[in-house]
């Protein structure tokens, strides 16, 4: 539960900058040596690859929704993992889904994300 206290919010309030379509503030919440992995597929390193990568998915899908399915929250010292399904509704490209995980690192007092890996079906 407390995992799931602390990282909701956050992840709810990235999740709504991509929404936005806010790929700049939707990048500042990963860690400057994030890695964004799709899996089976590719990987990027850092904030700015990162950022290019939410652009890309930005100019593929159009404006996007999306909903996640069996949401699991882990905490361990100076970390919390999330992982669920997604479903993304997209402009361009129909729906999407798949799954993710995420590994967020304690920055400060707050955590960002330093280990994002998604399918995508």
């Amino acid at each position: 539960l407390e995992a799931k206290a602390i990282l909701k919010p956050l992840f709810d309030a990235y999740n709504k900058a991509l929404e936005d379509q806010q790929t700049d503030q939707a990048a500042g919440y990963y860690h400057p040596d994030a890695v964004l992995v799709h899996k089976g597929k590719d990987a990027v390193y850092g904030r700015a690859a990162v950022k290019g990568e939410l652009s890309k998915f930005d100019d593929m899908m159009g404006k996007a929704t999306t909903k996640l399915s069996d949401e699991t929250y882990q905490m361990a010292p100076d970390y919390i993992i999330i992982s669920a399904g997604y479903q993304t509704t997209t402009a361009k490209i129909g729906v999407v889904s798949g799954k993710f995980t995420q590994i967020w690192k304690k920055s400060g007092n707050s955590y960002l994300i330093y280990h994002d890996e998604y399918e995508m079906n």
